[in-house]
This record gives C-alpha cells, structure tokens and sequence, in this order.
C-alpha cells in the first residue's frame, strides 16, 4: 500500500517544449500517493496554460501562478503548500523513469534514513551518449559523516531532483535566491541527519542543454559555485580530515576549470590570476604532489569517473603550458 504520501515540487518557467514529458513521467510513476505540486514562476510561453490543463487530467496536481521569483523562490512557493510525507523536486525540463519515486520510498522504509538518493542519467541535448551519475560507491546507506565527506568533494552533488527528504528537514529551511541554492541547503541537512541511503538504481534523467556554456555569466555561475566551494571547505574541518582533502580537491578543480574556461573565452580576464592563486593555496603542497603533477592526478581522477577524455586531455595541456609559463615570467 502506497502508505506514505511524496509531495514532488515541479518549478516551470519557459519549458513549453519539455513540459509534458516532464508531467508525464511523474503522473506515469508506478508509485502512486503523490502530490503533484507545478509551481509557474511567471513564465511568458504556454507552460502555465499546460500547466492547467494538466490540473484538470489527474486531481493529484496543483497548479500555483505567480511573479517570477527565480528557481529558489519557486521551490520555496510549492514548499509552503506540500502536505506530504516525504518531498521531492523535479526540474521541469528533465523527466523521471516509473520506478523513481516507488524505488526511493523502498530503500526510505528498509533504512529510515531521511534523505535517500538515486542515480541520475545526463542526458546531453547535442546528440552524445547520455552519461551515468552513480552514487554511494556500491553502499545502500552512508552515515552523517561518510555522506558529508561526499559532499565536501564530488561524491554527493547537492541536487535536489535526484533525493527524497523527509518532510521534518524542512521546518525553517528555505532556499535563497542565489545560484546553486541548493548547496547551503545540503551543508545545513548534513549537519543534523543520521546518514542517507540509496537506491543504487538509475532513475532520473537530467538534460543537458547544448546552450549551457560560453558566455562571461557562465562564468560568473561558477564563481558562485567556487564561492560555495570554498564554503564547504571549511564545513569539512568540522568532519574529518578526509573531507578536508576532498573539499581541497574540489575547489582546486573548479578554479582550474574556470580559469581554463575564462582564457579560452576571453572573458573575466581581472579574474584569472585569482584562480591561478586558489589553485595554489588549496593544493596542499605539504607531502602531497607539487602543483603541476596535482594537474596530472586531476585529471586522471576525472578520467577514471567517466568525464569526457578529449575534452580533459585538452584543458590539462593548455593549463599546464599556461603555469609554466606564469611561472617563468614571475621569476
């Protein structure tokens, strides 16, 4: 019996093109006590009159219209209205295999942890193989500090849209209005919860769209995303020195991999040798690698997890011809 009741939190804004397969998938889940909450935060095409007429197929759907108020203040609105048991969020341009949602509240009610996790399918819009994200490393539960660890560096993304939380962990919390709102969010779960569990299954699919890329308010998105790096580096000296290795790793990846982005795009060029100075302060030089085979182990990291070969190849050695030659002009 489908006992426990999920609100799952649906923020549309501009999606006329996804927005049925996106319903679809969550209507067409094998669990069914679900509170289907569409939250149009503004959105100038057809998505809100889809959204209604959606409302009117399935009476689990609820349907909010307001002023747009950015993806944070839309998960915030379907929040203040979830009744559920357990919350979930969906993008509205990504879709859900059948089983999400039946195989999240199994792996729940097996180990009563209050946020369960399961794997993701990146789906590339330009036409490449879709990508798998798995999590746990072949564990069906983490505790508190194995999953902050994660976090700290790249084994626990805090995306919202592949976990099931119980509804408890919600009491006072908000997202804010900034970019990648959902990782001061995860920081503060991760201080209070017992441990998380998963599914070990691929259930969600997010898509990945061709015109995520090339412009200076890319950039400026990872600046916001480094900045909460740096932020989760010293959450990790509360963990355990392990997640202080893993955060060093994790901010050392991100200013490398801006300042490989801002010089091949021209852009935020004041910004460049500040990457190159994080680079340098969180690798930690003492007993570990020096700075220019910390690029080797980088890399060969991120080719071992399934990141795309020809394109690290390529940013390791354009950065490495770069250091070296920073490096000779400094002295």
């Amino acid at each position: 019996m489908d006992d426990l009741k999920v609100s799952v939190i649906v923020p549309v804004y501009n999606v006329e093109r996804y927005l049925d397969r996106c319903v679809g998938s969550i209507v067409g889940q094998t669990y069914k006590n679900l509170e289907i909450i569409l939250v149009d935060d503004g959105s100038p095409d057809k998505s809100p009159e889809m959204c209604d007429v959606w409302a009117k197929k399935d009476s689990r759907i609820k349907v909010i219209h307001k002023k747009n108020g950015g993806l944070g203040d839309a998960r915030n609105a379907g929040l203040d209205v979830a009744s559920g048991d357990l919350i979930g969020f969906v993008d509205s341009d990504d879709w859900c295999e059948p089983t999400m949602y039946e195989k999240m509240i199994a792996s729940y009610k097996e180990h009563r942890m209050p946020v369960v996790v399961c794997d993701v399918w990146v789906d590339w819009e330009n036409g490449w193989p879709s990508e798998k994200k798995c999590f746990g490393e072949g564990s069906v539960s983490w505790n508190r500090i194995e999953a902050a660890e994660a976090f700290c560096g790249e084994g626990l993304p805090a995306w919202m849209c592949n976990k099931l939380f119980e509804r408890q962990l919600w009491n006072g919390v908000r997202f804010t209005s900034q970019l990648y709102e959902d990782i001061p969010v995860m920081r503060r779960f991760l201080t209070s919860v017992n441990g998380i569990s998963f599914t070990r299954t691929l259930e969600y699919h997010y898509i990945q769209h061709q015109n995520s890329i090339v412009n200076s308010s890319m950039q400026e998105k990872h600046l916001t995303l480094l900045s909460e790096m740096l932020k989760n580096f010293e959450f990790s000296k509360k963990i355990s020195e392990k997640g202080v290795v893993e955060a060093r790793k994790a901010v050392v990846w991100e200013a490398y991999y801006l300042l490989y982005k801002m010089i091949v795009q021209g852009v935020l060029v004041e910004k460049q040798g500040e990457m190159i100075g994080i680079i340098k302060e969180y690798w930690d030089a003492k007993n570990k690698p020096k700075f220019s085979n910390a690029l080797d182990l980088l890399i060969a990291e991120r080719i071992a997890s399934g990141r795309r070969f020809r394109y690290l190849i390529g940013m390791h050695n354009f950065l490495q011809k770069l250091y070296f030659r920073l490096k000779k002009k400094k002295s």
